[in-house]
């Protein structure tokens, strides 16, 4: 059995999905607009690798932190299965495909919240996600940060605490992103992907030792 790690936002799906569901928190009246602009000075960092990501998470969890349990599953299914799981790119069902007919173990990794990436992950019928670990007592979102957020070198370091725990191998291990985010993960791997990949990843050195795929048709 082979392993296969998918980052998530720019590669699976075609936008980003704190973009996604923040504008549509602000639209449903649960964020205040204000927080519009942060995100938007987030993102900018975020494409340049220069984002604090701990901060990043604990910003994005704030508008859901004042829900029920009931009321923060509703909003955020709905917001995946509505507006995110139609932008999954056409490549990323063909490679998502191949995987699961080869029997691969197919992984989500990524640094959005964990409360994003488990509706896309049970919606995409993926099983293994490593995501940003946010606090959950009886199940509702306390808004606090409770683990490594799977970022650049900590994508490596989470899949490696995995691959540890459960014996898995490396060997003939695929990795697909879009950024230099990535580069560790994809790096680690045998078969390496850049999944339309930004200007900052394809002037990068390591470009060289990427396969470029098109994944927008």
């Amino acid at each position: 059995m082979s392993l296969a790690f998918f980052d998530m936002d720019g590669t699976l799906v075609g936008g980003d999905t704190n973009n996604i569901t923040l504008h549509h928190f602000v639209k449903l009246g649960i964020a205040p607009s204000d927080m519009l602009v942060k995100l938007s000075e987030c993102e900018q960092k975020f494409f340049e690798g220069a984002l604090d990501i701990n901060d990043f998470v604990r910003f994005a969890v704030t508008p859901l932190v004042k829900l029920s349990k009931d009321e923060q599953y509703k909003v955020l299914h709905e917001t995946v299965r509505d507006l995110i799981i139609p932008l999954i790119k056409p490549g990323a069902k063909r490679a998502l495909d191949f995987h699961k007919k080869r029997g691969d173990r197919v992984f989500i990794v990524t640094s959005t919240c964990d409360y994003i990436v488990e509706h896309v992950a049970s919606l995409l019928g993926i099983s293994d996600f490593i995501a940003a670990p946010m606090e959950k007592v009886e199940g509702r979102l306390t808004g606090k940060q409770c683990g490594i957020v799977p970022y650049q070198g900590d994508k490596v370091k989470r899949i490696n605490e995995i691959i540890n725990k459960e014996g898995l191998s490396l060997e003939d291990s695929y990795a697909y992103g879009d950024t230099i985010n990535d580069l560790p993960m994809l790096m680690m791997c045998s078969h390496r992907f850049a999944v339309d990949p930004n200007e900052k990843l394809l002037n990068h050195p390591d470009i060289k030792s990427l396969e470029i795929v098109d994944w927008t048709k």
